[in-house]
């Protein structure tokens, strides 16, 4: 006969074994400027989690945090601090650096432009202090997005260069300066605060002589509004666009990309957290660099714009849009 006293001690047992088991999962915490259904990092590094075992929930509690306000962020970073996360991810130079302020030895694995210049390490083989993970070098891409508007529009010669001066830093625009100087181009830097600018932005940039749009990818600049935004401006001023995302190129029509593939970099950064997790300290990984890279050219676009696409192009192309 099962007493009362037995039937309570019994349901407290089923109800603590999914409490102890929660508590004995690893937090990982996650900042970012974006929205959790829109991040594309986000959500592609979850699935490359699952793909190593780690299922939210089972065998793994995310902390993930969202903002567009970059200012919002050292106050998400205090409320993860305090479920004491085995490893956070930052994901951009800013969410890296209000990480690196929260935590001081505590993992970081991050996604930045360059860590180094971010100040995050003074070394990539062996990072100097809790942080590691991917430096996708935009401002060195930054330039070769310039070299490739320069070799499909030679007779360019002012650009419009957007960029978000909250989280864009300043080695950016000094590479790219160097790079117009080389090439003989004017670069017209004209700073985007929000999505509702871009399109006067872009029509005054046309006004002052501009003759096509360089995009320098961020947050602000790649979230679905600005994307949105930039390809209505951009059109209608007739002004071709190169801009960071090889996908935006296809779904938008901008002339053209040059970036990094991303599902490479966002599977070596949960490689990289997995690792952690199993004891490894962020010194131990290097700051890793992208070895993947995708050109991608749009031949409708070209055509539309009375373009004549270099041959040299196309067979470097790792795509072309007809």
């Amino acid at each position: 006969m099962i007493t009362r006293r037995r039937l309570i001690a019994m349901a407290l047992a089923l109800t603590a074994a999914p409490m102890a088991e929660a508590a004995d999962q690893p937090v990982i915490g996650a900042l970012f400027i974006s929205t959790a259904e829109r991040s594309y990092s986000w959500n592609h590094l979850l699935a490359k989690m699952r793909d190593l075992g780690y299922v939210d929930g089972t065998s793994v509690h995310y902390a993930a945090r969202f903002t567009q306000d970059p200012a919002e962020l050292p106050k998400l970073a205090a409320g993860i601090a305090e479920l004491s996360p085995q490893v956070v991810f930052a994901n951009g130079d800013e969410p890296a650096r209000v990480a690196a302020a929260q935590w001081s030895t505590t993992p970081i694995v991050a996604q930045t432009d360059d860590h180094i210049g971010a100040g995050l390490s003074d070394s990539y083989a062996r990072p100097t202090r809790n942080v590691t993970g991917v430096s996708r070098l935009e401002a060195e891409l930054d330039t070769k997005r310039l070299e490739l508007l320069h070799e499909l529009m030679p007779a360019v010669r002012r650009v419009l260069v957007l960029r978000d001066p909250q989280t864009t830093w300043p080695r950016r625009a000094e590479v790219l300066d160097k790079a117009a100087l080389r090439l003989g181009v004017e670069l017209d830097v004209r700073d985007i605060r929000g999505a509702a600018d871009i399109e006067g932005v872009i029509a005054a940039g046309k006004a002052a002589g501009a003759m096509a749009v360089l995009v320098l990818g961020s947050p602000l600049l790649n979230s679905p509004q600005s994307d949105d935004a930039i390809a209505s401006a951009w059109m209608k001023q007739s002004l071709p666009s190169i801009v960071q995302t090889p996908a935006l190129v296809g779904k938008l029509g901008h002339l053209g990309s040059y970036g990094i593939d991303q599902d490479a970099v966002l599977l070596r950064l949960a490689q990289m957290i997995d690792r952690i997790l199993k004891g490894a300290k962020p010194g131990d990984i290097p700051i890793e660099q992208p070895t993947k890279f995708e050109l991608i050219i749009n031949m409708k676009t070209a055509k539309a714009l009375g373009l004549t696409v270099p041959p040299t192009i196309l067979a470097r192309a790792d795509e072309v849009i007809e």
